[in-house]
């Protein structure tokens, strides 16, 4: 039985009590565009932008650092990928970084850390070090493991799972998961949790406590 298949029996099974020690509800909003939805919270402020050259695969039509660059006031980017950057720079000529203690004597109004967790290789000294960063929101998103899209393309077959994944990808996150690992790692509070692009990614908008 397929993903699909085994989603459609489950919710035609009654759910199953659970002590509420293992129940985590999460209030989300929902939205429809994850561009839209940074390009209104970046434009016309200072932005710190993590993950920017797009690793492995730069393409400046599509780069969202080179997109941010027409609308925000001020834009570093932070990326531990050197060669990209050094292309980076050819669209936008602005500050970048490779490590956290580049960036301390700089404010930002926002810092943005889009679908980077999850190639991180420690995900708790990423997230010490991104409290490190002063900035009054930090906007930090990653693919939904339980949105419709990604269970439906994946397959449990015989003596075989299929999945469709980012091969650079370390792990999978849901709502609760990102959120926790966010608070339980770093110095920063989860205020509000939105579920974008038909739910396939999570963004977790936090501030430092």
């Amino acid at each position: 039985m397929n993903i699909r298949n085994l989603l459609r029996f489950n919710n035609k099974k009654r759910a199953p009590a659970f002590d509420s020690y293992w129940v985590q509800k999460i209030p989300v909003d929902k939205i429809p565009n994850r561009i839209l939805y940074f390009e209104e919270h970046c434009r016309n402020k200072k932005v710190l932008h993590f993950g920017c050259t797009d690793w492995p695969i730069f393409d400046p039509k599509s780069n969202l650092h080179i997109k941010l660059s027409k609308c925000t006031k001020l834009l570093h980017g932070f990326d531990i990928d050197l060669v990209g950057i050094e292309n980076l720079k050819k669209h936008v000529d602005q500050a970048y970084f490779s490590n956290f203690s580049e960036v301390n004597n700089f404010e930002y109004d926002v810092c943005l850390v889009p679908e980077t967790i999850e190639h991180v290789d420690n995900v708790k000294d990423f997230l010490v070090g991104l409290s490190t960063v002063n900035a009054k929101i930090f906007l930090i998103t990653a693919p939904n493991c339980f949105a419709p899209e990604h269970m439906s393309r994946n397959s449990n077959e015989p003596n075989e799972f299929v999945e469709i994944i980012h091969p650079d990808h370390n792990c999978w996150y849901s709502p609760y998961t990102l959120k926790n690992q966010i608070e339980k790692y770093s110095n920063l509070k989860v205020t509000n949790v939105v579920l974008m692009e038909g739910e396939r990614m999570i963004c977790c908008e936090a501030v430092l406590k």
